[in-house]
This record gives C-alpha cells, structure tokens and sequence, in this order.
C-alpha cells in the first residue's frame, strides 16, 4: 500500500517567501508535523545563488539590477539558477527513516530524487537522463537540483525549464549562448503547458516514491515560520549579500 504523502501548488509572488517556505515545511517535516510533501512552485523573474556562493563572482549584479531582477539565496548549495514563470520549482521534502530506499549516501539520493523528474518527463514522452543531480534530454540540461539536510530530514529542489526566457538568464549569470546547453521542454514538445507538466512530475514522483500524493496546502504553523523566516533570513541583505 502506498504511503500518503502531501502535495503543495502553492507560490509566493515574493521568490523569498518562497525560499522560506521550503525551509518552514523542512523543519515541520523533521518535527513530526507535517508529512512527506512534494511543493510545486515558480517564481517571478530572479536568480536563486547556492549557500555558499558569492553573488559578485555567480551572477552579473549590473545586469540584474539593470533587469530588475532580484538575487537570493538558498539554503542548499549548488550553483545559481535563474527562475522565470517558464521555470517549474519541484521540491522534495522528506523524513529519511520513511524512505524504502537508503539516502545515506548523497549520490544514491540524488538519482533517486531526481528520478520521479525523469519518470516525469518519460511519460510526456520526453527520454531525460540524470548526471548528478542534472537532468538533460539530448545533452542539455533542461533541469538541475540541490540538497538541504537538517537531521533526519531531506530538502531536495530543483528545476525544470518549461518555457523559461534565455536572454534573461544568458544575462543574468554570464552565459553567452544558453540554447547551446540548456533546452526548454516546450522547445522538444509544442503542445506542453505548466499545468501538463505539473501533472507528469507528480505522477512521476508517486511511481519513484511509492507515494499517494494527496493535494494539501500549509499548515498554519508552517506559514508562520516562513514568514519569520522570510523576515529575519531570506529578506535579509546580510543573508544574501
């Protein structure tokens, strides 16, 4: 029988309500008040840096700031990633100990997370291939994920470019020519929408997870951590300086 888990479609229009509610949901989960959720989400236009990274060397500041374009930082590490309304945000949140499959090892984690993406997108007909924690389709990179971990707890998110804008992005984190390694999903399949491909991850990660995803929304205590959060953290210029 497989396990109820919760699923969230639910965004901010403020991208770092929506980093704090990751982490609001990351500590319900570990706390026994919340179950297994998987979180749909997108952002308005903005880039999201690695824990670990600094924005001057990651990002052209002048070029955000000339676009209007707003720099955050999230909890997990990795690289930087631009997000659009073309972009779909997955995130995973999970109780190790519930898991059937060991994610000690963070390799082994990342194939398995990133498999209900790839499941996701082979039942739209589109063959994806993991490498780490990116997922490409003819050699491009069409999503790419990271990793929080907090305990017995496991924030895992990622990306999938949709319809995502490549002139914004090109610009906003230096890359010359972005269609040279990344693709949007609408450029391999015409008819796809958000809604289309929302459906296709989900039911991936129900096939990959053993999980019976239920639609849910956030608790009352969650929404209250993420707005402490986005207040004292994630809307903070020391914090994403």
């Amino acid at each position: 029988m497989a396990d109820n888990w919760r699923m969230i479609d639910y965004s901010s229009e403020d991208p770092a309500m929506n980093l704090a509610i990751d982490e609001a949901v990351l500590r319900s989960v570990l706390e026994n008040h919340g179950s297994n959720t998987l979180r749909l989400w997108q952002n308005p236009p903005a880039v999201v840096i690695g824990h670990f990274q600094n924005p001057k060397s990651a990002v052209s500041i002048a070029d955000c700031e000339m676009l209007g374009i707003g720099i955050f930082r999230r909890v997990s590490g990795g690289g930087a990633v631009y997000h659009d309304y073309g972009n779909l945000n997955y995130s995973i949140i999970v109780r190790k100990p519930s898991l059937a499959v060991g994610v000690e090892n963070v390799g082994r984690s990342y194939t398995f997370f990133c498999g209900g993406v790839v499941e996701g997108l082979g039942m739209l007909g589109v063959q994806a291939r993991n490498n780490g924690g990116n997922i490409a389709v003819e050699g491009k990179k069409i999503s790419g994920s990271a990793q929080h971990r907090l305990y017995d707890a496991i924030l895992h998110h990622g990306t999938c470019m949709v319809n995502v804008d490549f002139s914004m992005l090109g610009r906003a984190l230096r890359i010359q020519n972005p269609h040279a390694i990344l693709v949007n999903l609408s450029e391999i399949l015409e008819s796809i929408t958000m809604e289309k491909t929302k459906n296709a991850i989900r039911k991936g990660y129900e096939k990959t997870c053993g999980a019976n995803l239920k639609k849910g929304s956030l608790t009352p205590n969650e929404m209250r951590t993420a707005t402490s959060l986005n207040q004292t953290k994630y809307n903070n210029r020391d914090w994403n300086g």
